[in-house]
């Protein structure tokens, strides 16, 4: 399948450009580590910068007085949404870690992105998948400006865990941020599976999914940032993107539109 080859994305400028499928962004992520010696805490800060500088726009451009929390499972995507709430809070907001504990233990990586968390204070709300918890889930992000969604390839999450959780967000008026792609969505063909979230912007990191172009209605405003993935390694996978990031280390891209395309 050659679909994510297409140039499904545009800039604001109108640069246009593939997706790419899951298992090349991992590949990529992978080698990035493997061969450039980038270690995942290192991968989740850069980040976690360009997802800030989204939040901060949304909370009307500055972090003062906000109040923020990260719905991060243990993943990449929720040690992303865990970094950023670090710095907006560092930036004057105020804010709340949301974590489902399907494990025992967190991961070392996650554990790390926690413990600066913990030293200023942040409360962190603990929760399982029973009626009671998730009614508390849904009062602490109501009284929140915005949520960083990491949940995407939650590890240990199950189906039917999560989809009580988005359908209680979805019915919420707080903005949420997801990273790499929205929970529900299957990040190759953009279908819905079980309840999708409906995000108020997704951020790719490092490159877009095909997903998203096709599941566009799901992702909100869309946002690209810079992850140190080489020219090399984008060349190998398909297409070269680096020179997105040649001004800033995120942007906002669109789907190019197949009307457009065709110029219909």
């Amino acid at each position: 399948m050659g679909y994510h080859q297409d140039p499904i994305f545009k800039t604001e400028q109108g640069l246009k450009f593939p997706g790419f499928s899951l298992a090349q962004l991992s590949a990529m992520r992978k080698a990035v580590e493997l061969e450039y010696g980038l270690i995942s805490p290192q991968l989740s800060e850069a980040a976690s910068y360009s997802l800030a500088m989204v939040v901060r726009y949304a909370l009307g451009l500055t972090a003062q007085d906000g109040f923020v929390g990260a719905l991060a499972g243990d993943s990449f995507a929720g040690q992303v949404a865990l970094a950023t709430l670090r710095h907006l809070i560092n930036s004057g907001a105020q804010g709340v870690v949301l974590l489902p504990r399907p494990h025992a233990a967190l991961s070392p990586e996650v554990e790390m992105q926690l413990k600066p968390l913990r030293r200023l204070g942040v409360r962190i709300h603990e929760f399982d998948f029973s009626e009671s918890a998730l009614g508390g889930v849904v009062e602490v992000v109501q009284n929140c400006h915005n949520v960083m969604c990491g949940l995407h390839c939650a590890a240990g999450l199950k189906p039917s865990d999560q989809d009580l959780l988005i359908d209680a967000l979805n019915e919420l008026s707080t903005p949420v941020h997801c990273i790499d792609c929205p929970p529900g969505v299957d990040p190759d063909s953009g279908k819905a599976q079980g309840s999708p979230l409906y995000a108020s912007s997704t951020l790719s990191v490092g490159a877009p999914l095909a997903g998203l172009y096709f599941g566009s209605d799901f992702v909100g405003r869309h946002y690209l940032c810079d992850m140190s993935i080489s020219a090399e390694l984008y060349t190998a996978n398909g297409f070269d993107i680096s020179a997105l990031f040649a001004e800033q280390p995120v942007l906002r891209i669109m789907p190019d539109l197949i009307e457009e395309q065709s110029g219909a």
